[in-house]
């Protein structure tokens, strides 16, 4: 039985963690470096894609699965928790680490998520991706979202390639921390865990995502953070989704084994290249051609 004692990270304070970043100047410069790369390789190059200042190609990425995922808005919330998700554990760490070795940690996953970032324009800049999103807007947070996101950068999802390297970098940071009890090591891994899959499986119950897109992520992962995330990680990370849900089972069947066969396909053709952009490329050619956009398909370069 876990302890009850043992305080819930999502009870730890961003604000606290926010401030004690930028008031280091290490950290503070990791952060900047971080919000400029989000700037410059997620909002800015969507933008002057949306506004004509760029002509990089645009598929069209749905698959027929997505339709049997009911569209479930009050999903919201979590969808946008993620950031907060990646930034509560360093909270954690300032309080339970001395500061010297918290620092350690949180620089070291500051370069971490601004390589994932500026990994995945590579292939927003080689070809964008988009998928059908509901007209939506009688809430708040939706009207949010289609202002400030074109959809054009769905392969791979940014937010899957968050979450899981917030669950596989804490884990191996965790199981490192002396400071830690055994019991504390594994119900905060567990508490992450089930947040990444919980956050993960919205993107696609608010249909900012395909199934498409988790695969390309995880697969991204798999090569950009070795090794904190593995093949094994990957599979894992698709076995648990859609665990706790209404979906009927044969349905959830047919989402997973679609996954892992992307997924797959993936990491057999990544073997022989050691561009991992390679197989994307390729995928992202052979979907345009299957989907009757043969024509973004020549795009592609």
């Amino acid at each position: 039985m876990t302890d009850k004692k043992i305080k819930s990270i999502n009870d730890y304070s961003v604000p606290k963690a926010t401030f004690y970043v930028l008031s280091h100047p290490n950290l503070f410069l990791r952060m900047v470096t971080f919000i400029v790369t989000v700037l410059k390789d997620f909002f800015f190059i969507q933008f002057a894609r949306k506004f004509g200042f760029t002509k990089t190609p645009i598929a069209k990425v749905d698959n027929e699965l997505d339709d049997k995922i009911p569209f479930t808005p009050y999903k919201i919330g979590t969808y946008l928790d993620f950031t907060a998700f990646w930034i509560r554990p360093m909270a954690m760490m300032i309080e339970k680490l001395d500061h010297k070795k918290a620092r350690f940690y949180i620089e070291d996953y500051l370069k971490k998520i601004t390589l994932a970032y500026h990994s995945a324009s590579r292939v927003y800049r080689m070809c964008m991706s988009t998928t059908a999103r509901p007209k939506y807007y009688k809430m708040f947070y939706f009207r949010v979202i289609h202002f400030f996101d074109p959809h054009y950068l769905c392969v791979p999802s940014l937010h899957i390639s968050v979450v899981s390297l917030v669950w596989s970098f804490y884990r191996d940071a965790f199981k490192d921390m002396q400071e830690l009890t055994d019991e504390e090591k594994d119900f905060y891994i567990k508490e992450l865990y089930d947040g990444a899959i919980k956050i993960a499986e919205t993107v696609l119950y608010i249909k900012q995502h395909s199934v498409n897109c988790i695969p390309a992520a995880l697969y991204m992962m798999t090569f950009l953070m070795r090794p904190h995330f593995t093949a094994e990680d990957g599979i894992q990370f698709l076995r648990d989704m859609f665990v706790k849900t209404n979906i009927p089972e044969e349905t959830q069947k047919e989402l997973k084994d679609y996954m892992y066969f992307i997924y797959e396909r993936f990491l057999l053709v990544g073997i022989t290249d050691d561009n991992w952009i390679a197989p994307i490329r390729s995928w992202l050619k052979e979907y345009c051609i299957n989907s009757n956009q043969a024509y973004i398909a020549k795009k592609i370069k």
